[in-house]
């Protein structure tokens, strides 16, 4: 682990970068920005730094977005900004990427920069990147995510759940829920859960990030051709098949057909897909599993939001009970001392 991410006892520590910005690529639900969406008493972008500042394994919080709107927001909802772990307030740019970087800039002490960033000490500096807009995230599930994020070897770590894990969260016969798309691999289905580790400066191709990111709702045709123009127009590495394999795989899926699903998803084997993304970035792309499912239940649209508001309490008690009882085969979160307990915050109901 690298000194600069540890603390005086010697345990990992990263700063936080939490995405709350408005800008052009973000979606709004109820015509207002989803950070500011109120449930449970308080807005989602609350619910989550509540959870973010009782990991053991964060530092500091530094919330992007629309700072005035959030510094009276969080005051509202009764965030003291200093303690228990300092929580920073910086004004949004112009698109995701911008963001992420001068926020990570924001994260450094002494010199800035750009040029001299490049190959001085901070090039190994990972942060933590989490959205704003999931408010069942828990603090066992971001310590697990960093607990096996293993940093020495790899610079951009993305947090992936299985379908199995998601399953609780689905419409039932006479209550709604959260149904999403998946990424059909060989080995199994999977969601990204947004939680990411990353060293932006280890990142040698992090313009294509925003791209990813403005053609990231893959089930609306209208950005998949486009995407896939982007992509294999300047693909180097000839993974045409793993983005064919992704597609085509969910296309079926929709359809429900699944002998033609099993079929192309035998194209996107995971190992084979992380080197296809490692060389696509520039630099070394792992996928983590994580056996938990607050972090992927995020608020895309406003059914999706009117689930969570029906079944929010329901929904802890299930992944309270994920925390108690694993998924079996995954890794057990051992050799953590929290500081304090890893429990979810206590937030009063309107």
């Amino acid at each position: 682990m690298n000194p600069l991410n540890a603390s005086t006892n010697n345990s990992p520590q990263f700063d936080a970068i939490l995405l709350a910005g408005d800008g052009e690529s973000s979606y709004k639900v109820l015509n207002q920005h989803k950070a500011f969406l109120r449930l449970e008493g308080r807005c989602l972008v609350t619910h989550v730094i509540e959870s973010l500042r009782q990991v053991p394994s964060v530092r500091a919080v530094y919330v992007v977005g629309h700072q005035q709107h959030l510094h009276k927001t969080l005051v509202e909802d009764g965030i003291d900004l200093k303690t228990p772990k300092p929580v920073h307030l910086l004004e949004q740019r112009e698109n995701l990427y911008q963001n992420i970087w001068h926020t990570f800039l924001a994260t450094l002490p002494g010199d800035r920069n750009e040029q001299a960033l490049e190959s001085g000490p901070y090039r190994d500096r990972a942060v933590l990147i989490v959205p704003c807009d999931a408010p069942l995230i828990t603090p066992h599930e971001i310590e697990y995510f960093i607990h096996h994020s293993d940093v020495n070897r790899y610079d951009h770590i993305l947090g992936i759940t299985p379908e199995a894990t998601l399953e609780p969260f689905y419409p039932q016969a006479d209550q709604p829920g959260i149904r999403m798309a998946y990424l059909h691999l060989k080995e199994d289905n999977y969601r990204i859960n947004n939680l990411h580790l990353v060293k932006p400066l280890r990142v040698g191709h992090r313009h294509y990030i925003q791209q990813m990111y403005q053609y990231r709702y893959q089930r609306n045709i209208r950005n998949v051709i486009p995407f896939a123009f982007k992509l294999f127009w300047k693909d180097k590495y000839k993974g045409y098949h793993y983005y064919l394999g992704l597609i085509l795989s969910l296309l079926f899926s929709k359809i429900n057909c699944p002998p033609l699903v099993r079929f192309f998803k035998s194209w996107v084997p995971r190992r084979g897909l992380e080197e296809w993304i490692s060389k696509g970035l520039a630099t070394r792309f792992k996928s983590l599993v994580v056996p938990y499912a607050g972090a992927v239940l995020d608020i895309d649209n406003e059914p999706d939001f009117s689930a969570m508001k029906c079944r929010y309490q329901e929904w802890r008690t299930v992944l309270e009970q994920m925390e108690r009882d694993p998924v079996p085969g995954s890794a057990p979160l051992t050799a953590v001392k929290p500081q304090s307990p890893l429990t979810f915050p206590q937030l009063t109901k309107t």
